[in-house]
């Protein structure tokens, strides 16, 4: 097989198919109750804040566009990323502006040290992050790098999997979702162990009312 034939340009299948990744599309995590038997909260943001972080997750708020900007190259310099994966077209400007170096598709082999994502839900109740993804891919977050930066917006954080499910069904028919939720790192020698099975999420959370010269440009 020739080198070419080697490459991987369909990056969303090769994850699924490579790494061997299954993911859950039509229904929640396992061993999660319905919602009807679960506590109301008093505000699904702070929920969320608080959960994620118990998690190992770690949120950069973003005011506008610049700040998200700002924290993607702040973090591409700081862990010296060489190769970031980009898993969305609309996130393209974003790394050109931050002037960080990413690839669209990989090859088996290819070291990378992060991976941009969005995220269309934002599970309150522990934590988790949801991925919209196409069912017949079978795609997964999972094993790809030892960070995953997310970018989701306040608006999109939901008190439980079944919002989140509902709200994936109506705006993203032909799609699943895959949740993940992140656990604390370990440490060793005082610092965190980042791996691709246990990886650091980075979450830039975008407000939900930016300025409007920043709406437009977004």
């Amino acid at each position: 097989m020739s080198e070419i034939e080697n490459f991987i340009t369909d990056k969303e299948y090769i994850r699924g198919v490579i790494r061997k990744s299954t993911v859950s599309h039509d229904h929640k995590p396992d061993g999660q109750p319905s919602s009807q038997y679960l506590a109301p909260m008093e505000n699904v943001q702070v929920e969320f804040w608080q959960n994620f972080q118990a998690n190992g997750g770690k949120i950069l708020r973003c005011h506008t566009r610049e700040d998200r900007l700002k924290f993607l190259k702040m973090l591409a310099d700081d862990k010296q990323y060489n190769v970031v994966l980009n898993t969305h077209n609309n996130l393209c400007g974003d790394l050109e502006q931050a002037q960080v170096n990413y690839v669209n598709s990989i090859t088996t082999s290819m070291p990378i040290d992060a991976v941009y994502v969005l995220s269309t839900a934002l599970v309150a109740r522990n934590g988790s992050i949801g991925f919209t993804q196409p069912i017949s891919r079978f795609v997964s977050m999972r094993n790809l790098a030892f960070d995953v930066i997310v970018i989701s917006r306040m608006v999109d954080i939901v008190p439980d999997f079944e919002t989140a499910l509902k709200r994936n069904a109506k705006f993203s028919k032909d799609a699943g979702m895959e949740f993940i939720t992140p656990t604390p790192l370990p440490k060793q020698n005082g610092k965190e162990v980042r791996t691709t099975k246990n990886p650091r999420y980075i979450l830039l959370l975008l407000d939900d009312n930016p300025p409007k010269n920043e709406s437009q440009n977004s």
